[in-house]
């Protein structure tokens, strides 16, 4: 009995381990408005990405994490096909089009490249993706939430894989923040 106790306890710490191993992204800063009372009902995501199909498929995966949260959510690519507006007045004016009291906008910050050691092959280059996920309140006009984060880009994982991994990640981070 307690052999099966001791390899029950290792099992479940194995398992924590490679649970979190799986997450590819951290978040390196976040900051929430105290004074923001509300709980977005629908809200307008815009990703800058500069490459469409990447815009779309973070777009649309954003929008069914939403709304696998019962949040209505708008991709922005459906009513701003061009690229990513900077425009904030420009912004408001196409989320009150679609009835949206607010508006993520999900920005990259370039790239980073970390060489790591590796006991069998050497060594080989980590590739890191920054991002800032902003969310306004359209009725203030004002900064909600605000969150940075790093995500390491894994070798032979498809982008769209990537690009789930990342947005449940987001979801989870924004959740616990108190946004929904």
């Amino acid at each position: 009995m307690r052999i099966l106790k001791k390899v029950f306890q290792i099992t479940a710490f194995v398992m924590l381990f490679l649970f979190m191993g799986c997450t590819s992204t951290k978040f390196t800063a976040t900051w929430k408005d105290d004074t923001y009372q509300g709980r977005p009902e629908k809200i307008l995501v815009i990703c800058a990405f500069k490459d469409p199909a990447n815009r779309r498929v973070f777009e649309d995966e954003l929008v069914k994490a939403m709304k696998d949260r019962r949040i209505d959510a708008v991709a922005s690519y459906t009513i701003m096909p061009g690229p990513a507006v900077s425009d904030m007045d420009i912004i408001a004016a196409n989320a009150k089009e679609v009835g949206a009291d607010s508006v993520l906008i999900n920005k990259p910050f370039g790239t980073s490249q970390y060489e790591s050691p590796n006991a069998f092959v050497g060594s080989y280059i980590d590739t890191y993706v920054n991002t800032k996920t902003d969310v306004y309140d359209i009725k203030s006009n004002k900064l909600v939430l605000s969150a940075s984060a790093v995500t390491w880009i894994r070798e032979g994982v498809s982008y769209t894989e990537l690009m789930r991994s990342f947005v449940k990640d987001l979801v989870n981070k924004l959740s616990r923040l108190g946004l929904f």
